[in-house]
């Protein structure tokens, strides 16, 4: 009794002692359930889609990591189309988000379970690691908790504030899906933007960003399940590096993009290639081309993996089957492809006609002249980029820059080059991987450097991340090559092992440097106010986002040369392609400009009370671009004329009342 008296005592004292001496404030502590409840609303919209996809997949035998992503990633392809139907249905609302979690954790809470339960293979997998193994694991897992942090913050990406969150966004304001002809983005596959409003429904950005964090978490472990199930441990571990090491994908995890989200798909792709070229069934190719057909839903530029895959096809099938064999088999990989990828055709076809929208021939708002203003643009670079296109893409590619505007690293072309090393003594199933991977791989490269060469636009390395897994895959493979061979006394394996953590500790202290310097764990602990934090990263373009937010009850503001406004939606009208001042000069090409009144007028009357001039970005295409002439320069010199004093915002912004 004495012990028991002396505990309550000790209780009642640290109770007493807690009450004077809070040790968070309320407002903390309110945050902290907040970043908890975002985290928790996308792990159960990552569970309900496991469920499904599980029910759907489990009698398929499926290395364990490779069959947790991939049932994951035919779930959320599925709930992802269901959320296309909602919206057009008037469904866009928290209410009917809650009551569909609800049932899918009702009806598929079994197979929700046992997804679960199978992570238990990856400690399995942990421990029987060596330590190059491990070294890898411990780097990407870092990687993995600076880039959470960041994706808790309000997001900061050019992409993310331009559409991939903006369109979410504007669909929960309307409570619906709808034709919003002022993002011409609209118009491109949204799988991803769809879980994204779901997620943005029940939990806010933060929740939706941190959903592609852990579709990006569940896509490395599925490229390192497959390719350590074919090749070992050590392969699997040096395609996580290869894929981790390079800036842009490992910093892209909490960017709230949609790459991550082809990869994940392109997985399920892979994997089911894969399956069917050793056992030729089937059921295999046609769920091979189902995630083809999810990828292409998430970006257009996946449509690549239908090329890859029917090579792979035509290559396996026509020497032991003949033509007949061959053409069989390309219906049952390309059929389900496209059936799954209709509803997005249909979705733009309706809306205005071009089921490719805005690409190809003008439609909807997406005029001649705006066509040829996005889709135009000399080829970067010179031939050199066409047949040297993946060295120089390794070399010259850095994150944002002209170009190819992504860091893809060394490893996944510098490993993959040694994918064949062993060749005569790997086993049939290892050559099965490594031939199939090397053909998606190859096919992927070509299509990349045709069309670099059309459009700058084309050039660009993140377009073509569906063939990435490919590559990982090989890059374990050269991995294994370069282990198996001793040279002048040395191991090749320990020497491109100390490269491999060498180039991706690199890249982990460079993503750890980037948190610390945009101040994101202050943000999420709630030191740091949102617009604080918006300014210390976006400098003066968070304060004019802050003013238009602050306009009057009914104030419509247009935007000039500045595309992004997830911060100022409804208010704003953004300039998305940076073509707005040609498009309000010229109503189709070669015709004569209308004058700076008549624009001007024109602005008024469509009920805009104001206009946003992102004066930086006018100077430097005045400077820059060709595509305007001296009197469109003008003509804005004299619009701007007629409207009173603006509103400045360190000179980088100028706000302008239109209206009295």
């Amino acid at each position: 009794m004495a012990g028991w008296g002396a505990l309550i005592g000790l209780a009642v004292l640290s109770a007493g002692y807690y009450v004077m001496h809070k040790p968070v404030s309320p407002d903390f502590a309110l945050n902290l359930l907040r970043l908890f409840w975002q985290v928790a609303v996308a792990l159960l919209i990552l569970s309900a889609s496991a469920g499904i996809g599980r029910r759907l997949l489990y009698k398929i035998p499926l290395p364990p990591l490779a069959g947790i992503a991939v049932q994951a990633g035919l779930g959320a392809g599925l709930i992802s189309l269901g959320a296309l139907a909602a919206g057009y249905l008037g469904l866009f609302r928290p209410l009917w988000a809650g009551v569909a979690l609800a049932l899918i954790f009702l009806i598929y809470w079994r197979d929700i379970l046992a997804w679960w339960s199978a992570w238990r293979s990856l400690g399995a997998l942990w421990l029987g690691s060596d330590g190059f193994g491990r070294a890898v694991g411990v780097c990407t897992g870092l990687i993995f908790a600076f880039t959470l942090v960041v994706a808790l913050a309000p997001p900061l990406k050019y992409d993310a504030l331009v559409y991939h969150l903006v369109l979410p966004q504007l669909y929960l304001e309307a409570g619906r899906l709808e034709y919003l002809p002022q993002l011409m983005y609209w118009g491109m596959p949204q799988n991803a933007e769809m879980l994204y409003a779901f997620g943005m429904s029940l939990g806010g950005g933060s929740a939706a960003v941190v959903l592609g964090w852990l579709v990006g978490l569940l896509a490395l472990l599925g490229i390192f399940g497959l390719t350590a199930d074919y090749l070992g441990l050590a392969a699997g571990w040096a395609a996580v590096a290869a894929l981790a090491c390079g800036y842009t994908l490992a910093s892209g995890l909490s960017w709230g993009y949609n790459d991550w989200w082809v990869i994940f798909d392109s997985l399920g792709f892979l994997v089911f290639l894969i399956g069917w070229v050793e056992h030729r069934r089937s059921g295999l190719l046609a769920l091979s081309g189902l995630f083809a057909g999810l990828a292409v839903g998430t970006k257009y530029t996946a449509g690549l993996l239908v090329v890859c895959g029917s090579l792979v096809i035509v290559w396996n099938s026509f020497h032991s089957g003949g033509a007949r064999v061959t053409v069989k088999a390309l219906f049952q990989f390309a059929f389900p492809a496209l059936l799954i990828f209709l509803p997005w055709l249909a979705k733009n076809w309706l809306a205005t006609g071009n089921p490719f929208y805005p690409l190809l021939f003008p439609a909807g708002a997406m005029s001649e002249l705006r066509l040829s203003l996005y889709q135009g643009g000399q080829p970067w670079g010179n031939w050199l980029d066409f047949f040297l296109l993946p060295v120089r893409a390794t070399i010259w590619g850095v994150e944002g820059a002209p170009g190819y505007s992504a860091s893809i690293g060394p490893l996944l072309l510098g490993l993959g080059l040694a994918a064949g090393l062993n060749w005569r003594t790997m086993r049939d199933r290892q050559r099965a991987i490594i031939l199939t991977s090397a053909l998606v791989a190859l096919s992927g490269i070509s299509v990349w450097m045709v069309a670099g060469r059309f459009s700058s636009l084309l050039l660009q390395s993140r377009l073509y991340v569906a063939f990435f897994p490919a590559l990982a895959v090989l890059a374990g493979a050269g991995y294994t090559g370069l282990s198996s061979i001793v040279s002048a006394g040395a191991r090749l394996g320990r020497v491109a092992s100390f490269l491999i953590l060498l180039v991706l500790g690199l890249t982990t202290v460079e993503v750890g440097i980037q948190t610390i310097r945009q101040r994101s764990l202050p943000a999420v602990l709630g030191l740091l106010t949102p617009q604080e934090y918006l300014e210390h990263n976006l400098g003066w373009y968070a304060s004019a986002m802050s003013a238009l937010r602050d306009l009057p009850e009914g104030a419509r503001a247009l935007m000039l040369w500045e595309p992004r406004s997830l911060y100022c939606q409804p208010v704003c009208k953004p300039d998305e392609i940076i073509d707005r001042w040609l498009r309000e000069r010229y109503p189709a090409p070669g015709a004569e400009p209308f004058s700076a009144r008549a624009i001007l007028q024109s602005w008024t009357e469509s009920g805009y009370t104001h206009l946003l001039l992102h004066k930086t970005g006018a100077d430097f295409l005045r400077r820059e671009d060709l595509a305007y002439q001296p009197s469109d320069w003008q003509a804005l010199d004299q619009l701007l004329a007629l409207l009173g004093q603006p509103e400045s915002f360190g000179g980088a912004y100028l706000l302008y009342q239109l209206v009295p």
